[in-house]
């Protein structure tokens, strides 16, 4: 059985936008109900808003959604029956202005979406836990008219949008990141160790490759062996490798990386806690 292809890539955008476009039109749908339904304008504003907001007119400023982005992903909605425009047929190219509501599968769709938070960065966790904590109730009390949830549908949008549930799930995340990048610490350094104690003893270089095979820690070993690959560098680079290179990855990247998953972990904690009162989900 194939897999099923993530909402970004069935909907034609990019896996790096996916949470800010699915926000924007969630947000769109809420902030359009008065008016008759939302625009394409409408989401891409939001999207520009959500994208401020974790800094990335800082971080990506060459990062934007034009308009026929949004109106391609509009029309794929449309199709996959996620969403329905308000006025008049359905048509190869909408009209500028035209106006659209999600429906009840395309709003449990793309909440659920927006809550798979799968190795996420960390301000993409913590900006769906703020929407969610922010916006959530506001969301579902403006579906009405032609998008009315059944009571199984709010039970699941509310389930999956809980904030201490997204937060619980980031720090779960973020401790399996952490336990990994301490055990490449660890066995990072202990290969460094190893191979400084064989060529202090007088061991050729291809020996301290058999060595640090041995030991069992190079995780790529599947793709290509540890022997292969060092053994196949050039003398320098290999040389490089079995004296310095180990050891500097070791602390330059992994050490740092390990400490900012503590230090992201530590504060995943605490907002969960902050949280705990208000989240009624279960992870």
């Amino acid at each position: 059985m194939g897999r099923t292809p993530p909402l970004a890539e069935r909907l034609g955008h990019v896996t790096t936008q996916a949470t800010f476009i699915q926000a924007a039109l969630l947000a769109a749908h809420g902030a359009g109900a008065r008016a008759g339904g939302f625009r394409a304008s409408d989401v891409r504003f939001f999207f520009l808003l959500f994208t401020n907001w974790v800094e990335h007119d800082v971080t990506r400023p060459s990062q934007d959604l034009d308009l026929t982005q949004v109106r391609r992903t509009l029309e794929r909605l449309c199709r996959s029956g996620w969403a329905e425009p308000m006025a008049g047929e359905r048509s190869r190219k909408a009209p500028r202005g035209q106006r659209y509501l999600l429906t009840e599968a395309g709003l449990v769709s793309l909440a659920e979406s927006l809550a798979e938070l799968d190795r996420a960065p960390l301000e993409e966790a913590l900006f769906v836990a703020c929407f969610a904590a922010s916006y959530l109730k506001a969301i579902l009390a403006r579906v009405q008219g032609r998008t009315v949830l059944g009571t199984a549908a709010r039970r699941r949008v509310a389930q999956v949008l809980d904030p201490a549930r997204i937060l619980r799930n980031a720090r779960r995340n973020t401790a399996a990141v952490l336990a990994d990048l301490e055990e490449r610490l660890r066995s990072g350094l202990a290969l460094e160790e190893a191979a400084g104690e064989a060529l202090a003893e007088g061991a050729s270089e291809a020996q301290v490759v058999r060595r640090l095979e041995s030991l069992g820690s190079y995780q790529l070993h599947r793709v290509r062996p540890l022997a292969e690959l060092l053994l196949g560098l050039p003398d320098d680079l290999r040389r490089f490798e079995l004296t310095e290179g180990i050891g500097m990855r070791s602390r330059l990247l992994f050490a740092p990386l390990a400490e900012r998953s503590r230090a992201e972990l530590a504060l995943l904690e605490r907002l969960e806690q902050h949280l705990a009162p208000r989240g009624n989900g279960r992870g």
